[in-house]
């Protein structure tokens, strides 16, 4: 299996995929459920424990820290290696995904190959080969049926009204705010939010301020516009968090012989 040789990400707002010439990420960990599927060989990551560990498609939860380097057939490290990675919004799309699979303590990932089947890489490799909104529809059909049912249940509607407000609004909507809606202190939202969702409150509201400055960015907005509309501090503030979230600098995404291409569809 081969995809194009261009780095380049599409997102939705629960899916998202990356497709091209391999890459290595510094230590980093995110929101989303990542799942790393190399075109051949196995791909490496490193976790707290500072060991890397090769796996034939690997699962990331959310929060889970790591650093990425793709690897060949024979186990060295190659940069030129095609793979994808998958990005699942764990409240949505990715809610309850490979639920049964755990990260043993300080590893970057769990193994999920004997899962997903060779019919599965090679039909998802096929749709990328000619980015189309298509897409998500492939992704979710190969990895929804995963989830678990239990999974699967309804969320707190108080956990589930503040997130609609956050979607909506993530810079402005205030802790107080969310508390007062839904009848709590703000002590007690902030452990039930995190209790739900998994994530603190800060780290989903980063989440969709990082977003939405992507966004600005691929749209072709000045790094320093897009952060600062977006509600971040300054052009700093935003490539810390952009660098602590993906591994890389937001500038990878302008710069340099083969940059990132990103291209946005609708729901």
């Amino acid at each position: 299996m081969s995809v194009r040789s261009a780095r380049e990400f599409l997102i939705w707002r629960d899916v998202a995929t990356y497709q091209g010439a391999g890459f290595a990420a510094h230590r980093h960990s995110h929101f989303s459920v990542q799942i790393c599927l190399p075109a051949a060989g196995k791909v490496r990551l490193r976790g707290r424990d500072g060991q890397w560990r090769a796996y034939d498609v690997a699962l990331v939860p959310p929060g889970v820290s790591h650093e990425l380097a793709p690897v060949a057939a024979t186990g060295a490290v190659h940069d030129g290696a095609d793979f994808v990675i998958i990005h699942l919004d764990p409240l949505t799309v990715g809610r309850g995904l490979f639920a049964d699979r755990t990260v043993p303590r300080d590893h970057p990932a769990v193994e999920i190959g004997d899962l997903v089947t060779e019919t599965d890489k090679e039909s998802l490799f096929n749709a990328l080969r000619e980015p189309s909104a298509r897409i998500r529809d492939q992704v979710l059909k190969i990895f929804a049926p995963h989830a678990q049912p239990e999974s699967r249940r309804d969320l707190d509607p108080r956990i589930r009204s503040g997130i609609e407000r956050l979607n909506a609004s993530p810079e402005h909507v205030s802790l107080r705010s969310l508390a007062d809606d839904a009848g709590l202190s703000m002590s007690r939202y902030r452990h039930l939010f995190r209790e739900t969702i998994g994530t603190p409150l800060s780290s989903y509201r980063l989440w969709l301020k990082t977003n939405a400055t992507i966004r600005h960015l691929a749209s072709g907005a000045p790094l320093v516009n897009a952060a600062y509309e977006c509600g971040f501090a300054d052009q700093a503030h935003f490539s810390r968090i952009f660098r602590r979230t993906f591994g890389m600098n937001p500038s990878a995404f302008r710069k340099g012989e083969d940059p990132f291409t990103v291209r946005f569809f609708g729901e």
